[in-house]
């Protein structure tokens, strides 16, 4: 890999360190843990850097980024940023290793969805979910065309390609977090039913910001370094 690519890498990954000091959203039932604003962060960093770049970068600057903050619960968190990165990069993607990227991108986010099922307190409330599968009916309704529109001149098409793929990469980290606190707090199932109302405005919060940041991101990423799309 170029020097100069490995440095945008360094760099970025340094700013999601640094916007994960700033203050986010307080996770309710964590004791002093916090939703991390830098999460709108990883989709873009998953649609410029692609699957192989964008995943470890985002996880990297979480990672010193939580470490830097104290530590704590969250560290148990930041394979969050893995998850929502990689499905926004496979979205972005026409194929990865000969495969269509929505495929693998559908495919995570439904086995993550699995994942909550296979849970005595998933089963419990089994409608939770639903704001993850409307995550997934997108990635389905639009298939390759998500990557068409990221892929495109056309920037309007573009912005719409990049809304539609920040909700279910934000959705796939928000499932692997309720999996993680699942298997570390053990919760009571209706703590979910509460907080679902919150969830869904954080998310969509989330998408908003993400998309406000991600489509520059992309493509001043696309113009200095063409070598990554």
């Amino acid at each position: 890999m170029k020097t100069r690519s490995l440095t945008l890498l360094a760099v970025l990954a340094a700013v999601y360190a640094v916007a994960s000091l700033l203050p986010g959203f307080p996770m309710i039932g964590v004791p002093s843990s916090k939703i991390d604003l830098a999460r709108v962060l990883e989709m873009g960093f998953g649609f410029a850097l692609g699957p192989y770049l964008g995943p470890p970068t985002a996880f990297l600057g979480a990672l010193v980024g939580k470490t830097l903050g104290g530590g704590g619960f969250g560290l148990f968190f930041t394979p969050l940023a893995l998850v929502s990165s990689l499905v926004a990069a496979c979205l972005s993607r026409r194929q990865v290793r000969g495969v269509d990227g929505w495929k693998i991108a559908a495919a995570v986010l439904a086995l993550l969805i699995l994942g909550w099922y296979a849970t005595p307190t998933g089963r419990a409330v089994p409608y939770v979910p639903i704001i993850h599968v409307a995550g997934l009916v997108i990635i389905l309704a639009f298939r390759g065309m998500l990557a068409e529109y990221l892929g495109g001149g056309d920037r309007r098409l573009l912005t719409l390609g990049v809304a539609l793929s920040c909700y279910p990469s934000t959705m796939a980290g928000h499932m692997l977090g309720n999996l993680i606190f699942i298997q570390m707090f053990s919760p009571d199932p209706l703590f979910f039913a509460s907080v679902l109302p919150i969830a869904i405005i954080e998310r969509l919060v989330l998408t908003a910001i993400g998309t406000a940041i991600a489509v520059p991101l992309l493509v001043v990423v696309r113009q200095l370094y063409p070598e990554l799309d």
